[in-house]
């Protein structure tokens, strides 16, 4: 889930048929369990994905078919089938070219026109960490269990600000990659994202840290991270050069100090949706 790329193909399976395919239009973001699930899927993780996908249908395309041929385009990845032709158990396959061709084949879509819609899609397509934040928050808002206070005490831990912001300020006192100390210049950031948090998560002041606006931006895109000893980790999506610029070394090794126990399970949670 986590490899997709805006623009990647996805095909959607389901009643043993393929009706639909997809063009996805940002990157998997983690997110809690929608509510709208109730009951469904109860023993699942309450964190999970979250990808934006621009569906179109086609005219359904029975699993048979392509579990005739399952052994000679699954080849590159593992296979959706298992040995007696049966559909394997899972959220999402990562398929090959080849694989993705001949199904698109069978749906009557060339490669061409697949790439034209891809191209046509508006930018409203194309959901930001801050949009889905702002449906989180519209549940909480919504939420007549739980009281105005705490709404408003949680949703102001969204921006950075309140009680969130006053525990944090309780041990981290700079920001540890730049070493700026000075409070206005420095944004209170969620470890473990605000969406993907409990209540008492986005509240909790182990679960966060002060950094510049720019290191703010590089760790709440995913673009930097932390070993449990310190060690700062720079994803290779990001260019040397730009790097550079803002005062980063990616050949230099970086160590901000050690972090709390409280602080371990979060910077675990982040290092598990880094964009390596």
């Amino acid at each position: 889930m986590k490899e997709i790329e805006p623009g990647d193909l996805v095909l959607a399976y389901s009643s043993m048929k393929i009706g639909h395919y997809g063009i996805a239009t940002g990157r998997a973001l983690s997110s809690p369990k929608p509510a709208e699930f109730g009951k469904i899927g109860m023993n699942w993780s309450d964190d999970g994905w979250y990808v934006s996908v621009k569906w179109f249908p086609i005219h359904p395309i029975e699993r048979n078919i392509v579990g005739r041929v399952a052994e000679k385009i699954f080849r590159e990845f593992e296979s959706p089938f298992d040995i007696n032709g049966a559909v394997k158990q899972r959220y999402l396959f990562k398929i090959d070219k080849v694989a993705a061709d001949f199904v698109m084949g069978l749906a009557r879509v060339t490669e061409k026109e697949f790439f034209q819609e891809s191209l046509s899609l508006e930018p409203s397509f194309f959901v930001s960490e801050g949009q889905l934040d702002g449906l989180v928050e519209k549940q909480i808002v919504q939420n007549t269990e739980i009281e105005k206070t705490e709404k408003e005490t949680i949703i102001q831990a969204r921006r950075g600000q309140g009680k969130f912001r006053d525990n944090l300020a309780l041990f981290e006192n700079r920001c540890r990659i730049t070493g700026v100390e000075d409070h206005r210049l420095l944004i209170a950031s969620h470890i473990k994202p605000w969406r993907s948090s409990s209540n008492f998560e986005r509240l909790d002041g182990n679960n966060g840290l002060l950094l510049t606006p720019t290191m703010d931006r590089l760790f709440d895109h995913r673009y930097l991270t932390f070993e449990g000893n310190g060690d700062v980790v720079l994803s290779e999506r990001i260019a040397s050069d730009v790097y550079e610029r803002i005062g980063l070394d990616p050949d230099r090794k970086l160590n901000v100090g050690p972090f709390k126990k409280e602080q371990e399970k979060y910077l675990d949670f982040h290092r598990s949706i880094f964009l390596g």
